[in-house]
């Protein structure tokens, strides 16, 4: 059954046991960063050594809190986790997030692991989450939960984009490193869960009830290893009943991965054949690498879906387009030569030494001519491509801004993306993000974004 975790990701009121007054520590990290968020729900420190921490007061154990506690978060050494998830049960806190490490992960950790595990069972209306994990982010509400320098004002955290993606990892570096590029490439969020040990919930649980938000449309997942793979086949099939998409990362398919995955977070990563079926079975996209991952976040966020794999490029580089359309076909794209009439049509807005077949090169001269858009809008109205690419060099945001409301109506109404041959200036992002449309800066990856996106690569 799917767990309620709304609680868990929108609480009302935190403590922090083992809170600390030294700043810029794990354990004195949390309580600064809700600060920072101006998070408006009661924070609880909790820790017998101070009175206050940083001006609130702080209580010295679970139970001497004042009112009901939603999540605690437990910033303590391993070897006192085991007491104050205890403590949590017997005071009724509904949450409990354990950052501390060196349970099963660690080479003598299993017996406090299996211990851990017992007290779940013992208080099961408390859930918990971790050990070993890097906490919570939700970005709708502002509600971090963890020490993170992704989530951090004063370390890495530059602004917040709330959006539509979703990351659930089992590691916790790698799901908040998910978040931190896709930030960078203005791609907005929903909420980050790090799972790690996953004595009781698991990345499943937290998958199944992201399914169901309704602020989540993408979710990303980061796999070491589930005891259940056919739940994943699942958590896809109803994603898709939604209308919404995930993609996962697997990892552990070699003897060296296998080691790291039961170092790292005590997973198996289980047998390939079966997350390779459930994957299948649930239509889920499959990412090769981290790059990947927040590429087809990006697409499946800003882009609409296309009706087929028929794709129209409009480049103003030759170069860059004959190396792209190489690209689409080898991922099992279509690049239709345009019919007479079309190209027809088409010749009057590019220069004579252009060329109107497929893909369309306008040449650079096409800028002073009028723009790419009447060429953009030609495409999307022929009927004879599902999706377009256009391709040019955002280095300079001149254009962009010049053909931005021309743009914006295109990408409201087509599946449109852009590959920018040249490294995109911080303002031609910004621009993109505006518009709503997913910009790439290789062929290579535009051409497996649009193959996802049609359904071509579902594994």
């Amino acid at each position: 059954m799917t767990a309620d975790l709304g609680p868990l990701l929108r609480p009302d009121s935190v403590a922090i046991i083992g809170a600390s007054a030294t700043p810029d520590i794990i354990s004195g990290l949390p309580q600064r960063i809700l600060s920072q968020h101006d998070y408006r729900g009661a924070v609880y420190p909790v820790n017998p050594r101070y009175d206050t921490v940083d001006g609130l007061r702080c209580y010295p154990g679970i139970e001497a809190v004042p009112g009901p506690v939603d999540v605690a978060l437990v910033v303590v050494n391993a070897e006192r986790v085991n007491g104050v998830v205890a403590e949590c049960g017997r005071a009724g806190v509904r949450f409990v997030v354990i950052i501390s490490s060196g349970f099963a992960e660690q080479y003598d950790g299993d017996g406090r692991q299996r211990e851990l595990r017992e007290l779940c069972d013992r208080f099961p209306e408390m859930r918990v989450l971790g050990p070993n994990a890097e906490g919570t982010m939700n970005v709708v509400d502002t509600i971090p939960l963890g020490f993170s320098p992704t989530i951090n004002y004063d370390r890495g955290l530059d602004r917040l984009i709330a959006g539509d993606v979703a990351v659930v990892a089992q590691s916790g570096g790698l799901g908040f490193a998910l978040f931190n590029d896709g930030l960078g490439r203005g791609l907005g969020f929903s909420h980050v869960v790090s799972t790690g040990n996953e004595v009781d919930l698991d990345l499943a649980d937290v998958a199944a009830h992201l399914v169901a938000d309704p602020a989540t449309r993408v979710l990303l997942l980061f796999v070491e290893g589930l005891a259940a793979p056919e739940r994943l086949a699942k958590i896809g099939l109803a994603a898709r009943a939604r209308g919404k998409h995930v993609i996962l990362a697997k990892v552990g398919s070699t003897a060296a991965g296998r080691r790291a995955a039961l170092a790292h977070t005590a997973h198996d990563p289980g047998d390939a054949t079966e997350f390779a079926r459930a994957i299948r079975e649930g239509g889920i996209v499959a990412a090769a690498d981290q790059e990947a991952l927040v590429d087809l976040a990006l697409v499946f966020s800003r882009t609409r879906t296309p009706a087929g794999r028929r794709v129209g490029v409009v480049t103003t580089s030759g170069g860059a387009g004959t190396w792209l359309a190489d690209d689409l076909v080898l991922a099992g794209l279509d690049l239709p030569v345009l019919s007479e009439g079309l190209q027809t049509r088409l010749r009057t807005l590019i220069p004579s030494y252009g060329s109107p077949a497929n893909p369309v090169d306008t040449t650079a001269q096409v800028l002073s001519r009028g723009g790419v858009t009447p060429i953009l809008r030609l495409l999307a109205d022929s009927g004879e491509v599902d999706v377009l690419v256009l391709v040019a060099t955002l280095a300079d945001a001149k254009q962009l801004e010049r053909e931005a409301a021309e743009l914006t109506e295109l990408a409201g109404r087509v599946p449109l993306v852009i590959y920018s041959y040249t490294r995109p200036s911080p303002r031609s992002l910004q621009l993109a993000e505006q518009f709503g449309i997913a910009c790439f800066t290789s062929g290579r990856r535009t051409a497996a974004a649009v193959a996802a996106l049609t359904g071509v690569v579902r594994s």
